[in-house]
């Protein structure tokens, strides 16, 4: 599998469009070890479970009603989204790849119009996770309506 990580797409040829068991399949088949995590969101309104497939290396695929809408990779991923910033470099030369991104103070991110997030270390100003989805994850009443799983 090839590390390009496209916002809104996925990540090479896992894409936002398959569901759970045609991910689980794949990745079996192409022999890449994960293990899973079931989220039941107890209390939440409304009541929907995530199931979440972790990946060696840093990769990690989350679910609702079978339906993938968030990738997010951190350290041990060597790949890099579709415009070259990748885990490991400063949020200043992300900045210059992708002049758009701004800092979140409530989700205490940056945040691409382009359709992805960073977490930065504070520590070392270097990005140490990526996150890419669905567009209907930046309107909380679109996502959590759960609409877009049908």
């Amino acid at each position: 599998m090839n590390n390009i990580i496209t916002p809104y797409q996925g990540w090479d040829k896992v894409l936002f469009t398959m569901d759970y068991s045609t991910v689980r399949n794949m990745l079996t088949d192409s022999g890449i070890k994960y293990t899973i995590e079931h989220w039941p969101n107890k209390g939440c309104m409304p009541e929907v479970a995530w199931d979440i497939i972790r990946i060696e290396n840093g990769i990690s695929l989350f679910f609702a009603k079978d339906r993938m809408f968030k990738m997010y990779f951190e350290r041990g991923f060597e790949g890099a989204l579709n415009n070259g910033i990748c885990i490991g470099m400063s949020i200043d030369e992300a900045k210059k790849l992708d002049i758009n991104i701004e800092y979140n103070d409530d989700n205490e991110e940056y945040i691409s119009p382009s359709g992805y997030w960073l977490e930065e270390s504070l520590l070392s100003g270097k990005i140490e996770s990526i996150t890419v989805f669905i567009p209907e994850v930046l309107d909380d009443e679109k996502f959590f309506s759960y609409e877009w799983c049908n």
